[in-house]
């Protein structure tokens, strides 16, 4: 099985294709703004280093979010737009689990920045169940979830949280990949953006009209 894996939910973008543990070919590289530009054209790069056609993937994994509002949008219409013209199976993948497979802990707290004393979040177990859904909320919240539990944060971001630093989470591809090679498979039409939070412009709009 052939995996191409697509996210664009952070600045940095990172396509990768895995096949039986091994990365045949990836690209992450940090493009604040520019995902719309160049997503499609790293896609297009990997499948050429990896010397493979388009129809040669057997299943694609996709980021959903939460994240970047407008990157989360670019990565699952690309990814859409692919599983459909190649009829090629296609699943979700969580930002913010994916920030914490790969780590170890009796408790992980994935967090990403989402401005002004507000994150999203998740509180795993060692095998990365959900003990704290994902939501968004404040800095008060991630205080409390830090105090009770003692998690090992990871964040796609390096954090600073009452003047401790938490570094940069680095994805772990294959392991990313392992773990949701067998997720369900969603009908390419249902496949949607998990922003957990609109921009509050947009919420602003949504409220006049109600």
């Amino acid at each position: 099985m052939i995996y191409l894996f697509i996210d664009t939910t952070f600045k940095d973008v990172s396509i990768a294709l895995v096949k039986d543990n091994v990365i045949l070919a990836s690209i992450n590289k940090c493009i604040p703004n520019e995902h719309s530009i160049y997503t499609v054209s790293f896609i297009d790069d990997v499948l050429k280093e990896a010397n493979l056609k388009p129809d040669m993937v057997n299943k694609i994994l996709v980021v959903n979010g939460p994240g970047s509002f407008t990157g989360v949008r670019i990565g699952v219409t690309i990814a859409k737009t692919y599983a459909y013209l190649l009829k090629k199976d296609i699943s979700i993948v969580s930002s913010l689990k994916m920030l914490a497979i790969g780590s170890n802990g009796e408790y992980i707290l994935s967090l990403i920045d989402a401005k002004h004393d507000n994150y999203y979040l998740a509180l795993y177990d060692s095998n990365y169940n959900e003990v704290i859904k994902e939501e968004f909320n404040n800095i008060d919240k991630v205080r409390e979830i830090i105090d009770r539990y003692h998690p090992k944060v990871v964040s796609n971001q390096e954090l600073v949280i009452d003047n401790r630093v938490y570094e940069k989470k680095e994805l772990d591809i294959i392991k990313i990949v392992n773990y949701y090679k067998d997720a369900p498979l969603v009908n390419v039409h249902l496949v949607n953006p998990n922003y957990l939070k609109l921009p509050q412009a947009m919420e602003e709009i949504n409220d006049k009209r109600n």
